[in-house]
């Protein structure tokens, strides 16, 4: 009976061992998944805006001396409902692969009635050190859907300084106005001669390959589902 106890013991100190941490991580996940949705939320509602060059309201505000700047949420979503059109293209089904797309949601951009530009989110593995991880890019075209308005990293966990660096506004800014046809190609150890090229990041190949294709494939799919659209 003792042996019973002992047992009975063990097994229900190891439950609650366990049982402590895991509600501790679940109610860390509630307290922090609206904050995270937040923060991809607006991170996008600011890269669109960003691109289409759409000022927004940021605060400067003092932190042990330095200067930060703090975008204003409520005047980010104020001007993204009432500058951006968002849409979708349906989903369709791949009779080669047996796989089902879900729907792809465009953000256009209308100044003076005119079309300015058309983007969307292209979400892929990643290259670099990270490579279970996704890079997930904003891509916008000008309306006739084949010159680059800009990209924006949404997000990616590729190695710090090297991969990571295609944040960067020097890399980023590489693209605008670059041609996606027949297809945009990343360049090294050359300069960049043709209207479809850009440098690679330094140290980075496999990202900047990683990139390369994210685009390309995310734009003849882009183009593929625009002319089924039409029908």
């Amino acid at each position: 009976m003792n042996e019973y106890k002992i047992f009975l013991t063990r097994v229900l100190s190891v439950c609650l061992i366990t049982a402590i941490p895991c509600a501790i991580l679940l109610a860390l996940y509630f307290i922090a998944a609206p904050r995270i949705a937040e923060y991809h939320e607006i991170k996008l509602k600011k890269s669109v805006l960003d691109i289409f060059s759409i000022p927004y309201r940021t605060e400067e505000k003092q932190f042990l001396g330095l200067k930060l700047k703090k975008v204003d949420k409520k005047d980010v979503r104020n001007i993204f409902e009432n500058s951006i059109t968002v849409e979708s293209l349906p989903g369709q089904y791949n009779e080669q692969t047996e796989e089902w797309k879900n729907e792809k949601e465009l953000f256009k951009y209308y100044k003076d009635e005119e079309l300015q530009g058309i983007g969307f989110i292209a979400t892929r593995l990643g290259y670099g050190f990270n490579k279970a991880a996704d890079i997930s890019l904003f891509i916008c075209v000008g309306p006739d859907l084949e010159t680059v308005k800009g990209i924006e990293v949404l997000d990616h966990a590729e190695t710090p300084g090297l991969g990571g660096r295609m944040t960067e506004e020097e890399f980023k800014k590489q693209f605008v106005g670059k041609k996606l046809k027949p297809r945009l190609s990343i360049v090294r150890g050359r300069k960049t001669i043709g209207s479809n090229e850009v440098h690679a990041i330094t140290g980075a190949s496999y990202t900047s390959k990683g990139i390369e294709d994210i685009i390309n494939e995310a734009m003849e799919t882009f183009w593929q589902e625009m002319e089924a659209d039409k029908r």
